[in-house]
């Protein structure tokens, strides 16, 4: 069963059609001042967001970035937003919590802006054609990582790395970057940790194996995250024990 659970961080990208984002009139100061008030931002600049969502088109103005916000939550808990992003045809909101506040984000921003016009009397913000999101948790699983590989893999990678010597003090510490792609398309680039679009899972960085700390990446919102990595404790629990029953 997965206990300390932790997340540490859900992004969102709500994209747009083209024009349907307009950067120009949210280079207006006033109005950028009123984004930071509206949300407690304790940095708001023009400039080029990071490409979380992808590559940022190099435009004029650049874009927007408001960084270390708060939102407090419906039972008048912190939440703290890492950083809103306003790029040509996306905006990327990331907090340190759930995605549900992603969603209350995003109404109230949309709330603000939906009340305000472009010079030519048109709406600075459209309807979003699509929407990413990405989460990282921390969870502690009861079972090492390595029960995801069959037994004889399992004792091939073990002799091959080692690990069986000095009294089992050395263990498998195996790391999982898994992608769907299609099966027709070129493959630009391994699978790498923290993309976007790739699950992760891997020991977390600080801890020791013998702890069950991990840490996984999902192309997921946090909710649908953990149903993830539950359904996969159950299973490689299932294996684990199976393995342990026969030897």
């Amino acid at each position: 069963m997965l206990e300390q659970i932790k997340i540490l961080t859900s992004r969102r990208a709500y994209e747009f059609r083209p024009d349907d984002l307009r950067l120009s009139t949210l280079s207006i100061k006033p109005m950028q001042e009123q984004i930071r008030q509206l949300f407690q931002f304790q940095a708001a600049a023009m400039g080029s967001p990071l490409p979380t969502f992808g590559e940022v088109p190099v435009t004029y103005p650049p874009g927007f970035v408001f960084n270390m916000g708060m939102l407090l939550s419906q039972d008048e808990q912190p939440v703290p937003i890492r950083f809103l992003h306003f790029e040509q045809r996306r905006i990327v909101i990331d907090v340190a919590g759930k995605s549900a506040a992603i969603t209350t984000i995003y109404e109230k921003l949309q709330n603000f802006l939906s009340e305000l016009r472009a010079a030519d009397g048109s709406s600075i913000i459209g309807e979003p054609v699509r929407v990413l999101d990405y989460s990282e948790i921390t969870a502690y699983f009861p079972s090492p990582l390595d029960a995801v590989f069959v037994q004889p893999l399992r004792k091939l990678f073990t002799n091959v790395t080692g690990a069986n010597a000095s009294s089992k003090e050395l263990v498998l510490v195996p790391a999982l970057a898994i992608q769907a792609y299609p099966a027709n398309q070129e493959v630009t680039s391994a699978p790498m940790a923290n993309d976007i679009h790739v699950f992760t899972l891997a020991l977390r960085a600080g801890t020791r194996p013998n702890d069950h700390v991990f840490f996984s990446g999902a192309p997921l919102d946090s909710e649908a995250h953990l149903a993830y990595l539950t359904s996969l404790d159950a299973d490689r629990t299932s294996s684990w024990k199976a393995t342990k029953k026969g030897g």
